[in-house]
């Protein structure tokens, strides 16, 4: 198990100290290996669940388990130890960028988690190996490369501490397709070829059905759904949930209704494709 939450409840505290509720008794567990997608409307409280996966913010009530450390922490206990466990990749990460040069930027978690220059570099260089950041850009300002670089950079950054969970709230937010099309493809390598978990945050259906494969659905600080997106999109009560079909299970509704092509659920425009191609015999 790597993440649970027990029975949490968070309420942000106002100007009067009136107590906003943000989630309440949430019960989840995420697993090892997990690529999880947690989806809802502005204002379900996705972010502020996300936030508690790696002790930026703290239940009010009940506990979060992650890994060998419970949330609320005891006094002398510190964040250190789960921040290297579970990186979160903020909406807008490049706003975190601050060093003269990329690879200090990458650099830097490893450092500030003790490890030695020669250690931190080689980490840092494989991070943006894998991100397939050019060498030449290394010692260049990461003020002065282009928005979708800058993303990758501030990705980097998390990867070379090497976090068991990665958690991406909105990871393509502001990234033009080609941009978000690579961005997510490295997430799910990650995932596919090196183990990680994934904890997706998104608005985007699309990327929610073609990238994972467990979905829970909030609504009003509630979790009212949990299940794999097999069972969330073929739901009778899918509509309940007031969120949107993917693009690839809108085309296929119009090609049954009106070309009369059997039906088919598909997750991506791959697999759209793959069952077009089998009907008409290619």
């Amino acid at each position: 198990m790597a993440i649970q939450f027990e029975k949490v409840s968070f309420s942000y505290r106002g100007v009067k100290d009136e107590r906003y509720p943000a989630i309440t008794e949430i019960d989840l567990k995420i697993n090892e290996g997990d690529f999880l997608a947690i989806c809802g409307h502005t204002g379900s409280g996705k972010s502020t669940l996300v936030q508690h996966m790696n002790a930026l913010l703290r239940p009010n009530k009940g506990r979060v388990n992650i890994f060998d450390y419970t949330l609320p922490l005891k006094k002398k206990q510190k964040v250190g130890p789960i921040r290297k466990k579970v990186g979160l990749v903020f909406q807008f990460p490049e706003y975190q960028l601050f060093e003269e040069t990329i690879l200090k930027d990458v650099m830097f978690g490893p450092l500030n988690f003790g490890l030695k220059e020669d250690e931190a570099k080689e980490k840092a260089i494989s991070a943006c190996e894998l991100l397939e950041i050019p060498e030449e850009l290394y010692h260049q300002s990461p003020f002065r490369i282009s928005g979708g670089q800058m993303r990758k950079v501030a990705i980097a950054g998390i990867l070379a501490m090497e976090p068991e969970v990665l958690v991406l709230d909105e990871p393509t937010r502001g990234l033009d397709p080609r941009s978000a099309y690579e961005v997510m493809q490295i997430f799910n390598k990650l995932h596919q070829e090196h183990g990680k978990t994934i904890v997706l945050v998104s608005h985007d259906m699309n990327l929610i059905s073609e990238y994972a494969k467990r979905v829970v659905v909030m609504k009003k600080g509630r979790i009212v759904f949990d299940g794999s997106k097999e069972e969330l999109f073929e739901a009778p009560q899918f509509n309940d949930f007031s969120l949107a079909k993917p693009e690839a299970l809108k085309l296929m509704d119009y090609l049954h209704e009106n070309l009369n092509i059997p039906y088919k659920y598909v997750y991506s425009d791959q697999e759209l494709l793959a069952h077009l191609k089998e009907y008409v015999g290619e």
